[in-house]
């Protein structure tokens, strides 16, 4: 009997679900903050700077560790998830006990580090596990995933914050964390592969040195730089809208705060169908640039309009808004079709740094701009507004803000050169250093 496993066999799903379900407990508790921003707040005299603030800097800190996470997982491999997952069950169970603003800072920024590793450590693992041939859809899959579990927990998250409170509703997402984090110790590993190879650990200088390498080779591809500018707009824009913005927008234009959490949950289950559906439809028409560009021009005109009109807000206008920003999942797969296969965790690391650095920026705009100063209140033309009590005009002005960054999206999107794999893009795939990686031996 053979003892190599075999791609996309019961093991290879098993694996790929826990680490899935590793992504779903990250975006869970990122997805609770748009049914608790209100009640942290209240309880702990938050402004409304300061809730767009701490939306902002899990992804700003999860931005500085995500560029090294697919370099570093390109060379130590996927079996170093269940160890980052002890970094996000630690700063869940600390955010959920939160008693200050400072502490709840904190908390983001450490789970930042597991968080850094979650979405592409599992989309490394469909790579790994089911061929790099069906990597793009394994990853639109995650991402679909990821939507579903979010939609699901913002719709019981505000239920259960209305009976017993933001803290104990995200202790029992912690919870659910650490139950994940337990499988992950005891399933995830490298697949056994014919001629495959063995990694091992050589030391942290070497690790630093080939990390360093291949963020190299990826920076200086400019067409990479043009497809995470899209993704960023987009990815932003998304999280901006369906966590934070949406439902305070919704609220301000005279929805309940439940019913304004459930309209905008409709987001994710729009990034449900459209992360797998773009990836499906690229690979039947063999291009990647169209399934980018124009979801997200969609994207920008359904959200302008839902601005402009709250009253039209429903699930299936939001649900189109998030079916056109789904289109961000076609940046893995362009990603992985402009570098070669030794850099494909790289490259998507520099994707997804680059996806929540732009979030959080846009997460914070629209409070910044309502403040009634600065730069982001110049631009919106909120300049000397009441920031106590501002308008539902106000608040239009600000998220304007959001329609802006999805046409730049679109613009950086078509920019980037079409990238499905073909004879005459092969270039970009062909490996520049044949020697053999310096972690690898030959498996037995």
């Amino acid at each position: 009997m053979s003892n190599y496993d075999t791609l996309g066999g019961a093991r290879a799903w098993t694996i790929w679900t826990i680490a899935t379900l590793f992504v779903i407990g990250g975006f869970a508790f990122s997805a609770a903050y748009s049914a608790t921003s209100t009640a942290i707040a209240k309880d702990l005299n938050l402004t409304l700077a300061q809730v767009g603030i701490l939306a902002s800097v899990y992804t700003w800190a999860l931005a500085s560790v995500q560029i090294f996470s697919g370099a570093i997982m390109d060379r130590v491999g996927i079996r170093i998830l269940p160890f980052v997952s002890v970094c996000v069950v630690v700063s869940a169970f600390g955010f959920a006990n939160a008693t200050s603003f400072s502490m709840l800072l904190l908390a983001n920024g450490f789970m930042a580090i597991g968080g850094a590793f979650s979405f592409i450590g599992a989309g490394m693992v469909g790579g790994k596990w089911f061929g790099w041939h069906r990597f793009g859809i394994m990853f639109g899959l995650v991402q679909a995933a990821g939507a579903v579990g979010s939609f699901a927990n913002q719709n019981v998250i505000r239920h259960a914050v209305e009976s017993y409170g933001w803290s104990a509703s995200l202790n029992g997402i912690a919870v659910f964390i650490l139950a994940v984090s337990a499988l992950m110790f005891v399933f995830i590993r490298e697949p056994k592969l014919p001629g495959g190879a063995q990694l091992e650990w050589t030391g942290i200088s070497q690790l630093v040195r080939d990390v360093f390498k291949a963020l190299t080779r990826v920076v200086v591809r400019p067409h990479l730089w043009w497809n995470t500018l899209h993704g960023g707009m987009t990815f932003g824009t998304h999280l901006a809208v369906s966590l934070v913005w949406g439902p305070i927008f919704l609220t301000k234009a005279g929805m309940s705060t439940s019913d304004a959490v459930f309209t905008c949950s409709f987001t994710f289950i729009g990034m449900l169908v459209g992360c797998p559906l773009w990836v499906w439809v690229s690979e039947r028409i063999k291009l990647n640039r169209p399934l980018a560009v124009y979801p997200t021009i969609a994207h920008a005109c359904v959200l302008a309009f839902v601005i402009y009109n709250p009253s039209y807000a429903s699930p299936l206008v939001f649900f189109l808004v998030g079916l056109c920003s789904a289109s961000t999942t076609m940046n893995y797969p362009i990603a992985g079709a402009l570098v070669p296969p030794s850099l494909i965790g790289a490259a998507s690391s520099h994707v997804n740094t680059l996806q929540f650095f732009w979030t959080g920026v846009l997460m914070a705009a629209p409070g910044l701009a309502l403040s009634g100063s600065g730069i982001w209140a110049m631009i919106a033309g909120t300049t000397g507004i009441d920031a106590a009590n501002p308008s539902l005009e106000n608040f239009q002005s600000a998220m304007l803000l959001l329609v802006f960054a999805s046409i730049v999206g679109a613009i950086a999107g078509f920019v980037t050169k079409e990238s499905f794999p073909s004879e005459a893009n092969a270039k970009d795939r062909e490996e520049l250093d044949v020697s053999p990686q310096p972690v690898a031996v030959p498996a037995e």
